[in-house]
């Protein structure tokens, strides 16, 4: 059977894994059962040409894979993936188990993790056991939690800086403002804000013109964050003034990095302030980061008033490495009792 299609890829599956047959060790089969048991998926990947899935017939009764995926097949639709393809949906829920460099970059590209020999995200030869490379993986996920504006009030003890110009009257005060993880389809909203080239003349990471794939490439890399305990990231929305969909992103990097942006219709209304406050306490109070950072191109004031905002300091303005012709101001705030 010939499963390269995303209709045969259950959804059911909380995790699903991709193993080369010609990689495939006997000494990993009682692993793959008990994962079975466990209520994930795995899939044989083979070659027709060359008789299947080498290892196939080694395969005991109890540890049979889903089914089996034509590589060469596979191969070919990762080179130009549809909407349908593997790697929609949750991509950093599904692990590629390859020696193949080819598979390994194109998966990395759509989001999947990966392992094996040479390249992966994990390291895991034949003779490896199993079992502990995927929870090693496994053990770097990062879990997104929503952060609410109702369940999380302001912390004095991060000395923020209160004297603020006012929010416009077109923001309703009672409009709770809610971060949310991201999700499949949420490329749609994206596009179309990062399109505008007036967000990306005072953003460092939004190119103009902005390509067809660039918010499905970023939401990936997201993904590929989180799976890799990198960093947290989260669609900005309101419970009502009318936004049907979320409003813009931010993300935190393990590293403590704060990136933001609000679309332009939903600008100057103080969203991102707030926005910014949620993730200021969960890096501090549940993720426990020694500090958070965070740098703007010299021009988007805007960007700076948010971090004087946030009792952040002024580190001042330096050249970016990668465009030496950019400008930035750098800020930084330690947790409360770190003196650093």
């Amino acid at each position: 059977m010939t499963a390269h299609k995303a209709a045969a890829w259950p959804r059911r599956s909380p995790l699903g894994l991709l193993i080369d047959g010609e990689l495939l060790a006997p000494h990993w089969l009682l692993v793959l059962a008990r994962w079975r048991q466990a209520g994930h998926g795995w899939w044989l990947l083979g070659h027709p040409g060359r008789g299947g899935p080498g290892a196939q017939g080694a395969i005991l009764p109890g540890c049979e894979p889903d089914g089996w995926l034509d590589a060469s097949q596979l191969l070919a639709d990762w080179l130009t993936p549809a909407p349908d393809s593997l790697g929609a949906g949750l991509p950093n829920r599904q692990i590629l188990l390859s020696g193949s460099l080819s598979l390994q970059v194109l998966a990395r590209e759509l989001g999947l993790l990966t392992l094996g020999p040479c390249g992966g995200d994990q390291d895991l030869a034949p003779g490896d056991p199993l079992g502990p490379a995927l929870t090693r993986l496994l053990a770097k996920h990062l879990t997104i939690p929503a952060l609410s504006e109702v369940s999380a009030p302001l912390t004095p003890s991060f000395n923020e800086v209160t004297t603020s110009l006012p929010s416009p009257p077109s923001l309703a005060s009672s409009a709770c403002l809610t971060l949310r993880p991201l999700q499949p389809g949420d490329d749609t909203w994206i596009r179309r804000y990062c399109r505008d080239g007036a967000l990306s003349r005072y953003t460092l990471n939004i190119p103009h013109p902005y390509p067809d794939e660039g918010a499905l490439d970023w939401l990936r890399l997201c993904w590929r964050r989180q799976a890799l305990g990198q960093g947290w990231s989260w669609a900005i929305t309101l419970d009502d003034e009318g936004a049907e969909e979320a409003v813009g992103t931010l993300s935190l990097g393990r590293d403590g990095s704060l990136a933001w942006w609000v679309g332009l219709p939903w600008q100057n209304r103080g969203l991102a302030t707030r926005a910014a406050r949620l993730v200021r306490d969960f890096a501090f109070g549940r993720a426990h980061l020694p500090e958070i950072n965070a740098c703007h191109m010299t021009a988007n004031l805007a960007s700076g008033r948010v971090m004087a905002k946030l009792g952040m300091v002024d580190l001042g303005v330096s050249a970016l490495a990668s465009r030496p012709d950019c400008l930035v101001r750098h800020w930084r705030l330690a947790a409360p009792g770190d003196e650093r």
